[in-house]
């Protein structure tokens, strides 16, 4: 008995052993690659004062965009937002004015963050949801940098955004990428339609859904996230997703955040920015969801 033991104990630490040392690999890999400057070009586009562009602009940063979500209604940031051992996101200041990032970066390298998630210093953002917004169009991204440059400077610092370890060892294995522009570049966009009140236009505006209810819109836990964060919810036309659902359905939750039996939806879901949109914008996204195909909750 007390040889099966040692052998027993021996194999254990064994496996101890060996998990640490993955760990500590995919630590290693992941801060070695966030050190790395990414060969990307600079988005040579300038931030302009027209009033019809600047309109647009805030239109996509307080709606679909989503950018008022994250950096807040003034851009200065938001408090940081703890995800347990994944990490810490800290959307930053990206006003001009003291501790705010748009201070460090030219127009051309704001597009570029946006576009591609690389820093003013060409290493990648973290926890910048590129892969989401690198499809709008020249025009679009133009009204976006306008609409963040015309916005009054404040002054507010901001922690920085910080992967933690378990959020370093996911990437590692590929279960999701904090790193922002490594993650655009796996998954490039497309060529979107014009504006059209249509499922494929509604793919691309749906992109900003995938964060957090999956890539195939399925929902379930997020790997990793500590038990009080929300639980995406499937929005496929399952039964145990919006199966049942109307158009009016859909369009109250996002003006009221509460669903057809009247629960309310977690804040965290931003409902405020996405009610925004407009009504082709929101047929479009509907068509979409309802375009997909069926999946059980959490597939």
């Amino acid at each position: 008995m007390k040889r099966v033991l040692k052998w027993v104990g021996a194999g254990l630490g064994g496996l101890l052993l060996l998990l640490v040392l993955v760990v500590v690999v995919q630590v290693y890999r992941y801060d070695r690659s966030m050190s790395a400057a990414i060969e990307v070009p600079l988005v040579n586009l300038a931030a302009v004062s027209d009033s019809t562009v600047l309109a647009r602009g805030k239109h996509i940063a307080t709606s679909f965009g989503a950018c008022t979500g994250c950096h807040g209604p003034d851009l200065s940031g938001s408090p940081p937002e703890s995800f347990g051992p994944i990490g810490t996101m800290s959307p930053p200041n990206i006003t001009t004015g003291r501790g705010g990032a748009g201070a460090r970066y030219t127009d051309a390298q704001l597009a570029r963050a946006i576009r591609y998630g690389v820093r003013h210093d060409g290493t990648s953002l973290i926890f910048m949801p590129t892969e989401e917004h690198a499809w709008w169009p020249d025009d679009d991204l133009q009204a976006v940098i306008s609409y963040v440059r015309s916005v009054p400077p404040v002054d507010a610092e901001r922690e920085p955004s910080q992967t933690g370890v378990l959020g370093k060892v996911l990437t590692g294995f590929g279960v999701m990428d904090f790193r922002s522009a490594i993650a655009a570049a796996k998954s490039p966009p497309g060529i979107p339609p014009d504006p059209e009140p249509t499922a494929r236009y509604g793919a691309f505006l749906a992109l900003s859904c995938k964060g957090c209810h999956g890539d195939n819109l399925a929902g379930g836990p997020i790997p990793g996230a500590p038990g009080d964060l929300a639980v995406p919810a499937n929005l496929t036309p399952h039964e145990t997703g919006l199966k049942d659902w109307t158009y009016d359905d859909f369009t109250t939750l996002l003006a009221t955040a509460v669903r057809p039996d009247g629960r309310e939806i977690d804040p965290f879901m931003p409902t405020e920015n996405l009610d925004r949109m407009t009504d082709l914008e929101k047929t479009a996204v509907w068509e979409y969801l309802r375009s997909l195909e069926p999946r059980e909750y959490g597939q």
